[in-house]
């Protein structure tokens, strides 16, 4: 970091990494390197900054949910009424797992939740728990469309 916390602009070397790395999280660092045309150390310190500064903020595999028994994928927007009841969203997200990504959103929901179910009576049984706090709009994805890595600048 820079002085007073700010992060250090990003260069094309920078850019490089981020897509090789969103790509691939599991390329060794000699490959990485390889592919921005760096040595390993200085591929291994790039690394390491952009993880201090929170640029990259974890490695993961991403499994296809309908290979582990997903059949479902839903997306659930939701209107609360009144700021008390985001602890009971919380709650909610806790308790079901199924829901894999949760937005507050500005508009006539304030949630929009991507949910993966096993078949129609586990989305039920979410969707009834979403209901308990406030209305809720369910819509069946047919297709995932785009599912791409954050692009960078």
């Amino acid at each position: 970091m820079t002085n007073g916390g700010a992060l250090r602009e990003l260069d094309e070397v920078d850019h490089a990494l981020l897509e090789a790395v969103q790509r691939d999280g599991r390329a060794t660092l000699s490959d990485l390197a390889a592919t921005i045309r760096l040595g390993v150390s200085a591929t291994r310190a790039r690394l390491q900054t952009l993880e201090r500064q929170g640029i990259i903020t974890s490695y993961a595999a991403h499994i296809d949910p309908e290979r582990v028994g997903y059949a479902l994928r839903a997306v659930v927007r939701m209107r609360v009424n009144g700021p008390l009841l985001d602890s009971q969203v919380t709650a909610v997200l806790e308790k079901r797992p199924q829901i894999v990504r949760c937005l507050r959103v500005t508009g006539e929901s304030c949630y929009m939740m991507e949910v993966v179910a096993t078949g129609m009576r586990d989305l039920e049984e979410i969707t009834d728990d979403l209901a308990q706090i406030g209305p809720i709009t369910t819509d069946l994805v047919y297709e995932v469309v785009a599912d791409k890595p954050t692009p960078v600048p």
